[in-house]
């Protein structure tokens, strides 16, 4: 049996804490609490059950065997479960047009270390548009852009090559469409967008399409990177 102390400021669904603690999804965790593994102050948790600072969770569940796997999604394909790892969940999306880097964990833990802007953690895009990019594209895009969907923060890192045509991006924060809508308010079509690195993991060597498991080595890297005990 695990025990875990609620340390958290505000009150959470007991589901959600749990899949933010690595236990699992919250529709695993709703099973468990439907068979009575999940104790809350040692009384029997029911399903829409929150806690609060200073509670004290028992699970009773099997310790989950963790997976890590990287997948290069083609350009044309939707983010969602692969049949290779079925067990798993994409950290993350990529919109059907872009192509590129996703990580596959059933590690939920890994959620909020990862995809919180509050960690800024890095992801890197290469980027071909139709029009030229000048030297404002850059000051501009380092600024921050708002646009009538949200406003985005200044991006990490941004460089204009191929005469102009092609720009590198780095985020650290990752909303929805973020960088066809920046480009977009800045009077720029996106051709082609692929993200090359999360963290300090890359595509190269990666096919379409392809799924490749992190080794041993490279998991304790990437847990590393995002601060998760091991």
């Amino acid at each position: 049996m695990r025990e875990i102390k609620v340390t958290t400021k505000e009150e959470m669904r007991i589901n959600a804490f749990l899949r933010d603690e690595g236990i699992g999804s919250r529709r695993t965790i709703d099973t468990y609490i439907e068979k009575g593994y999940i104790l809350i102050n040692k009384k029997p948790a029911t399903l829409g059950s929150k806690v609060k600072k200073g509670d004290v969770i028992s699970v009773q569940a099997p310790e989950t065997n963790y997976m890590y796997a990287l997948y290069y999604k083609p350009r044309g394909v939707v983010t969602g479960p692969l049949p290779e790892l079925p067990h798993c969940e994409p950290l993350g999306r990529l919109d059907k047009e872009s192509e590129g880097l996703l990580l596959y964990s059933n590690d939920y833990r890994v959620v909020d270390a990862l995809l919180h802007p509050r960690h800024a953690r890095e992801k890197e895009y290469e980027v071909t548009v139709r029009e030229k990019c000048t030297p404002r594209v850059v000051t501009l895009l380092k600024k921050g852009i708002r646009t009538q969907e949200a406003q985005y923060a200044p991006v990490k890192s941004v460089a204009i090559y191929n005469e102009g045509y092609s720009l590198r991006i780095i985020l650290t924060e990752g909303k929805k469409h973020e960088i066809r809508r920046m480009l977009n308010a800045l009077n720029l079509t996106v051709k082609t967008l692929k993200r090359v690195r999360i963290l300090s993991f890359v595509s190269h060597g990666l096919k379409q399409g392809q799924v490749h498991t992190l080794s041993d080595r490279q998991v304790k890297t990437l847990l590393t990177e995002l601060a998760i005990p091991q």
